[in-house]
Formats: structure tokens, sequence, C-alpha cells
């Protein structure tokens, strides 16, 4: 659970922002990142745009919002709550997470992350993004 609240928090939908390169034969397993993006692309073009990103957001905040009442409150997402993005994408400080919340800092991880500003993103670009944060 702890995971997947990570990923909504902090982009690993910041995961959500990864395109998958294409694997050579000397390597055998995908890494976490990589499955997390062909699950995310729907329409299978290597890429992820907005869309696709905001979805994966979405769905994870909805499975992490386990009393359904649209906030991430700290007893849900746990020692999380404690992580500094927590707060910082806490724009109203009340102390948990809206669904607006989330998809204003999952569209400014996008934009962050789309260094050639072409409105999608690239495995490198999502790859860079996690490498700095």
């Amino acid at each position: 659970m702890e995971t997947t609240v990570k990923n909504v928090l902090i982009g690993a939908s910041a995961a959500a922002l990864l395109v998958f390169a294409p694997m050579t034969s000397a390597k055998a397993e995908m890494s976490d990142l990589e499955v997390i993006f062909i699950e995310a692309d729907k329409d299978g073009d290597r890429t992820l745009n907005k869309g696709e990103v905001l979805l994966v957001a979405i769905t994870q905040f909805n499975l992490t919002d386990s009393d359904r009442d649209n906030m991430l409150e700290m007893q849900e997402v746990g020692e999380l709550a404690s992580d500094p993005e927590f707060s910082d994408n806490d724009a109203n400080k009340d102390g948990a997470l809206s669904i607006e919340e989330v998809i204003t800092e999952k569209l400014a991880d996008f934009d962050a992350a789309d260094t050639n500003s072409d409105g999608m993103l690239s495995f490198e670009e999502v790859k860079n993004s996690y490498e700095i944060e």
C-alpha cells in the first residue's frame, strides 16, 4: 500500500511517467518502472501523454483512498505523511491530499520531466526526472 501511495505522491504515478525502453536479449528482466510504463501506455506508442499519466495517478489515488472521502489523509498514507513531498503537495495545508492537489502535482511533474516540451514523455526524460528527485 505504501509503495502505491508513494507513486501517487512523488511521481512514481511519477512511475506513471515512465516510457518502456526496448529490451535487449542480454536483459532478461524488466525493471519495475518499465512494467509500470507498459501498463500506463494505453495507446502503445512507447511514450506517455498527460492523459495516461493522470489515469495512473487517479487510479492509484482511488486505491489508496480507503475511506472513499476523496482525500488521502495521514492514516491512509502511513509514514509517507511525514515525507516533505506530502506537505509540499498539500496546497491548502489541511493535512490531506485531495484529488485536485494530486492532479495539479502530477501535471507539474509531467511538465518538469518533459524537457524537450513535446507534450510526451520518453523513457529517458522520466528516468532523468527520477534521478534528480
